[in-house]
C-alpha cells in the first residue's frame, strides 16, 4: 500500500490552503483557514482542484511527475510536484509565484481572515456548484461515479438503451396528455382524430403505457440475467450471496431517490409553486408547513407498502395514486416484482434447465390467465433471458465444434458460401417484421380511448379474452403480448440492438429513472405555468398559435428538465446505489475467501 502524504494547513500568498492530498487514492482537497469547503474526488490520469482546475501529468513519461495547481484570486498558480515511482518520497516544499514556502515558514500556523480570502472561497464555492449543475456529458474530465454500472460493449447493453428510450417516451407521453389530450385517441376514432402522429406503429412514440410494460419486462431481464448465469455454470453459492445482497438492498434503491424527492415536491406544493387551474396535479395540502411535513411523512410509509395491489380483476378501491407524483405508482410494484423474481430464481436454481424452462413457461401462462398483469411482465423477463442463455450456449458449442474441426467438406464450403449469405438477409427481413408487427400492436389504443372505433384495432379489441373484459384491465392483454414480443425480437436481431446501443440511447439509460422521477413535477409546476403564460401571448385562437406557444414552452422547459435530470441521476441516484452497498456490507457476515472472483453486486441495474 502506498505511502499517504499530508500537507497540513500551508498558507498560499492570496489565503487559499492546500490541506490534505492521499498518494493512494489520486485524491485532493483544497481547505481554507483549514477546513474543508468541498469533497475528494477521484480521477484516473490527474486531479482536479477543488477551485475547478484541471490537473495534467507532465510529458516526461519516464519519471511519472505529476504538477498540482492551486489557483489563488489573481490566477497565481502554486506548484508542487512528486514522483509517483518512488512511494517513500516526501512532499518537499511548494513554490510559489512569488516565493516559496516549506515546512519551516511562519505562514503555516497564520489563519488571518481578509476580504480577499473571502472572495476567494465565495468564488470556489460557486464555481464548484456551476460545475456540479453542468450535465455529465458536458464535462469531459468527469468520471463515471464508481457504483455506477456499465455495461457498454455487453451483449445486453441494449437493455439498458431501451429502457432510457422508453423513458423517454413516457415523457413525451406525459407532455402530450398535458397539452394535447386529445393526441392519445385511436386514429380515426373521432371526428378530431385524423392526425399523423395517431397511425399505428408512429403513435408508440407517446404511448405511455406500452413503455411500462418495456420497463417491467426489462427488469425481469436484468435482474434474472446474471443469476441464471451462475445457475447454468453451478457456482450456487455464488447466487446465493447475490439473491441475498439483491433483496437486502433493493428497496433502499429503489424507494430512496422517491422519497428524496417526493419531500421537494411537498415543498413546491407547500410555496404554491404548482400551477393551478384545469389539468393541474398539485398535491393535498394541509395548511402548514408541519401539516405537509407529516402528510408527506405518509406517503413515504405508503409508497413503501409493496402488498397493497394496484387493482385486482377490475377493482376499482384497489387503485393507489400517489400524492406527490400520481407516476410513482411503478414504484411498489416494481419492488413487489423484484421480490418474486428473487423467490423464483432461488425456488428454481437447482432444476435442470429443461425442467426450468418448463416451470418458468408455466408460471407465465398461469399469471396471465389469473389477470396479473405485471407479474406476468417481470415472469416473462426472466423467461427471455432463459431463452437468451440457452441460445448462447447454443452458439458458444458450435463455434467450439467448429474450432475442432480441420477439414473444409463439400458440405461446409456450400454452408460458408451459400447458406449462411442468403438466409441472412431473410433473416433479417424475418426480424424486421417481427418488429414491426411488435410495434404495431404495442401501439394499440386504449379501450376507452378509442380503440373499438380506431380503424386497425377493431378486430383486435373484440377478441379480449372473457377475464379482461373489465376495467383497468381491458387494455393490457394485447400491449402486454406485444411488449414481450419486441424485446424477445430485439434479443434476437443484433442490428436492431444497435439503435439501442448508441451514446445518446446509452446517456438515456443512465438518467432513465431519475428522469422518470422529475418529469412529472417538472411539467406541472414550470411547465404548465410557463405555457399559460406562454399562450396569453401567442393566443389559443387557431392550432397554430397553440401550438407555437407550447412549442416555446418546451423549448424552455425540456433543458433544465435534463439537467435536473442529470444532477439527480448523479447525487441522488447513484448514492443511493452506494448508499444499499456500503449498509449491505456493514451489516453482513465478512465475506468469505473463495476462489471465486464474484463480488457481490446487484444481479443486473434496473433504473425505475
Amino acid at each position: 500500500m502506498q505511502k499517504e502524504y499530508v500537507i497540513r494547513t500551508r498558507k498560499c500568498n492570496q489565503g487559499v490552503f492546500l490541506d490534505e492530498y492521499y498518494h493512494g487514492f489520486n485524491t485532493m482537497t483544497s481547505c481554507f483557514l483549514g477546513r474543508s469547503f468541498a469533497q475528494k474526488e477521484e480521477f484516473p490520469d490527474g486531479i482536479v482542484s477543488q477551485c475547478g482546475r484541471y490537473v495534467e501529468p507532465f510529458e516526461n513519461s519516464s519519471a511519472s511527475l505529476l504538477k498540482y495547481f492551486i489557483p489563488s484570486y489573481d490566477n497565481k498558480m502554486a506548484v508542487s510536484t512528486h514522483s509517483q515511482t518512488d512511494s517513500t518520497q516526501s512532499i518537499e516544499s511548494l513554490d510559489y509565484s512569488e516565493g516559496s514556502i516549506n515546512e519551516n515558514d511562519d505562514y503555516k500556523q497564520q489563519n488571518l481572515i481578509t476580504s480577499r480570502n473571502l472572495r476567494t472561497l465565495v468564488l470556489c464555492i460557486c464555481r464548484n456548484i456551476l460545475n456540479e449543475l453542468i450535465p455529465s456529458f458536458a464535462q469531459p474530465s468527469k468520471v463515471a461515479p464508481p457504483d455506477a454500472v456499465h455495461r457498454e460493449g455487453s451483449k445486453t447493453a441494449w437493455l439498458d438503451g431501451l429502457r432510457g428510450v422508453a423513458s423517454l417516451m413516457v415523457m413525451i407521453h406525459h407532455s402530450s396528455w398535458l397539452w394535447f389530450p386529445n393526441l392519445i385517441r385511436g386514429w380515426g376514432s373521432c371526428p378530431e382524430c385524423y392526425h399523423f402522429v395517431q397511425l399505428p406503429v408512429i403513435r408508440v412514440f407517446y404511448m405511455g403505457s406500452a413503455m411500462v410494460a418495456i420497463f417491467f419486462v426489462v427488469s425481469g431481464f436484468s435482474l434474472s440475467h446474471r443469476a441464471l448465469g451462475l445457475i447454468r455454470s453451478g457456482r450456487f453459492e455464488d447466487l446465493l450471496d447475490a439473491l441475498c445482497s439483491s433483496t437486502f438492498r433493493r428497496g433502499i434503491r429503489l424507494l430512496m431517490p422517491p422519497i428524496v424527492l417526493t419531500f421537494f415536491m411537498m415543498l413546491a406544493a407547500n410555496y404554491g409553486l404548482y400551477a393551478t387551474g384545469p389539468g393541474n396535479r398539485q398535491p393535498a395540502l394541509y395548511g402548514s408547513i408541519s401539516g405537509n411535513l407529516g402528510g408527506w411523512f405518509h406517503s413515504v410509509l405508503s409508497i413503501s407498502d409493496i402488498f397493497r395491489p394496484v387493482f385486482y380483476k377490475g377493482i376499482s378501491y384497489a387503485v393507489y395514486v400517489p400524492p406527490y407524483d400520481p407516476n410513482l405508482w411503478t414504484i411498489d410494484v416494481e419492488f413487489n416484482g423484484s421480490l418474486v423474481i428473487f423467490l423464483s430464481l432461488l425456488g428454481t436454481s437447482k432444476l435442470l434447465p429443461a425442467f426450468r424452462l418448463l416451470v418458468f413457461i408455466a408460471i407465465d401462462l398461469w399469471l396471465l390467465y389469473f389477470v396479473h398483469p405485471y407479474l406476468f411482465l417481470f415472469i416473462s423477463g426472466v423467461l427471455l433471458a432463459e431463452l437468451h442463455h440457452i441460445r448462447e450456449d447454443r452458439v458458444s458449442q458450435q463455434a467450439q465444434a467448429t474450432e475442432l474441426s480441420t477439414s473444409l467438406t463439400l458440405n461446409r464450403v456450400i454452408k460458408e458460401l451459400v447458406l449462411e449469405r442468403v438466409p441472412s438477409k431473410a433473416w433479417i427481413a424475418f426480424w424486421t417484421v417481427n418488429f414491426v408487427f411488435a410495434l404495431y400492436i404495442i401501439s394499440m389504443p386504449l379501450v376507452e380511448q378509442g380503440a373499438r372505433t380506431s380503424p386497425g384495432y377493431i378486430t383486435l379489441a373484440s377478441w379480449l379474452p372473457v377475464q379482461y373484459r373489465a376495467a383497468y384491465v381491458e387494455d393490457q392483454f394485447f400491449i402486454y403480448l406485444a411488449a414481450v414480443h419486441l424485446i424477445w425480437t430485439i434479443d434476437n436481431a443484433s442490428f436492431l440492438q444497435a439503435i439501442f446501443t448508441t451514446r445518446f440511447a446509452q446517456y438515456l439509460a443512465k438518467i432513465s429513472f431519475a428522469l422518470y422521477l422529475v418529469h412529472g413535477t417538472f411539467l406541472y409546476t414550470m411547465g404548465l405555468r410557463l405555457s399559460n403564460w406562454m399562450h396569453a401571448r401567442t393566443g389559443i385562437e387557431t392550432p397554430g398559435q397553440y401550438t407555437l406557444g407550447v412549442f416555446l414552452t418546451v423549448l424552455c422547459v425540456y433543458p433544465p428538465l435534463f439537467m435536473t435530470a442529470d444532477f439527480v441521476w448523479r447525487h441522488v441516484d447513484n448514492k443511493s446505489v452506494s448508499f444499499a452497498k456500503w449498509l449491505y456490507v456493514k451489516m453482513s457476515w465478512p465475506k468469505r475467501v473463495t476462489q471465486s472472483t464474484y463480488q457481490y453486486s446487484e444481479l443486473g441495474d434496473v433504473r425505475g
